[in-house]
């Protein structure tokens, strides 16, 4: 049954907007997959703030346009479907692997890590797969973090290196000249 236009145009925006709020976008291969099974994987990316849609390519084409992303046309070929993932692109693109892994073991179904878009760049299937294997948010900004304070804590130590120098030269001092037989005497 054909989709009318104004639903076409609904569709377009809905999909415009999902790149523009996604730090990224994995195009998948799709097969056999019961509703239970893509519910299963959308209840999983949602867990890990990701979304998961199955569009026409052709509408998912101008919605990559009107977005000024690229269109990675050589992934976008048979049955594809669209993971949009969010601030924590490690959580969903793992969500991603850990369910074609899951699928994999299954003789009718399949589902495939084709490629995908981050930034202005289009993957190909091994770097968008790659991007399940990064580091979480949390062990990002933990980094980053060490990072900054890494040279603030060295900065202080520098600082203070020449009063602890001064303070092991003079407990050297009193402990040559005897200063704490000394001390006992008075």
């Amino acid at each position: 049954m054909p989709i009318s236009r104004a639903k076409k145009a609904e569709l377009i925006e809905s999909y415009q907007e999902r790149i523009e709020n996604s730090q990224a976008m994995v195009v998948a291969q799709l097969s056999g997959l019961t509703v239970s099974r893509m519910e299963q994987l959308r209840g999983n990316l949602r867990a890990n703030d990701a979304s998961f849609v199955i569009a026409k390519k052709t509408l998912m084409s101008l919605a990559l346009n009107r977005s000024d992303k690229p269109v990675p046309e050589d992934v976008m070929v048979g049955p594809v479907g669209f993971a949009f993932l969010g601030e924590d692109l490690s959580a969903g693109a793992k969500a991603l692997k850990d369910f074609a892994k899951e699928v994999s073991k299954d003789q009718k179904a399949t589902f495939n890590v084709l490629g995908g878009i981050l930034g202005d760049s289009i993957l190909d299937a091994k770097s968008a797969t790659a991007l399940a294997d990064l580091p979480s948010r949390d062990v990002q900004l933990a980094m980053l973090i060490g990072a900054i304070a890494g040279p603030m804590t060295a900065l202080a130590n520098l600082v203070s290196a020449p009063q602890r120098d001064l303070v092991g030269l003079l407990q050297a001092r009193i402990d040559k000249e005897g200063g704490e037989e000394t001390a006992e005497a008075a």
